[in-house]
């Protein structure tokens, strides 16, 4: 039986992320061409749900749709760049105003994220940079939302895939760095919770500008040493 257009946008949706994944984190080189047919056996689907998904990834400038096909693109840097201008103004911004909370908001916030760190500590322990990635993620997302600011909660979703994707990359790096950088990573979190907690609104800006400015530091590094290996 045919899928309906519906079921066939969901097929797309889960194509996409499955791509996704892959081209960011390096599966695919650069100019590889994606093709709609082998993508349609390896998913075990039409071509219609591949190209729907192929569409997805053209507009997010993953991949470049022509003639010949799809040909991966990657990740821009200026573009992993800009997004994380933009995501230091969002988690600046709702990370103040969750201080604003009242306290019994903020303890229970506090008590999430600080069961967040824990669990990252054991992920960092087994060297699992994929799960810390994960984790973190959860632990941005929990502020994000708790601030209650609907407007911003939207932007936050509309970017949050890439946000998810760009962390796997960081937390990449930060295992390749060493125990040490995992540990500091931590311990950014922490404080962040503490400060929350606390009610501190200019204590929570610095930790949050500083966790941001590094995360991004990490991905321009990350990401420049994977355009040199494209183009070996």
């Amino acid at each position: 039986m045919k899928p309906n257009a519906g079921g066939e946008r969901r097929l797309g949706d889960a194509i996409a992320e499955v791509l996704r994944r892959e081209i960011v984190w390096g599966e695919w080189p650069r100019g590889h061409v994606l093709s709609e047919n082998a993508l349609a056996r390896r998913f075990g689907t039409s071509r219609s749900p591949v190209r729907e998904a192929l569409r997805q990834l053209a507009h997010e400038g993953l991949i470049a749709l022509g003639r010949n096909g799809a040909r991966v693109v990657g990740l821009d840097l200026g573009d992993a760049l800009e997004l994380y201008d933009v995501r230091s103004l969002i988690e600046q911004f709702t990370a103040s105003r969750v201080c604003e909370r009242p306290r019994a908001e903020r303890e229970s916030l506090a008590h999430t994220l600080s069961a967040l760190v824990l669990a990252m500590d054991d992920a960092a322990s087994r060297g699992d940079w994929k799960a810390f990635s994960n984790l973190d993620l959860a632990y941005h997302d929990a502020i994000v939302r708790a601030s209650g600011h609907r407007r911003v909660l939207r932007m936050w979703e509309e970017m949050r895939t890439l946000v998810e994707l760009t962390l796997a990359i960081v937390m990449r790096r930060r295992m390749q760095r060493g125990v040490a950088d995992m540990r500091g990573a931590l311990a950014q979190h922490r404080s962040l919770a503490e400060a929350i907690l606390a009610g501190d609104a200019a204590w929570v800006k610095r930790v949050m500008q500083s966790h941001v400015e590094e995360t991004r530091r990490l991905l321009e590094s990350g990401l420049r040493e994977k355009l040199v290996d494209d183009e070996r």
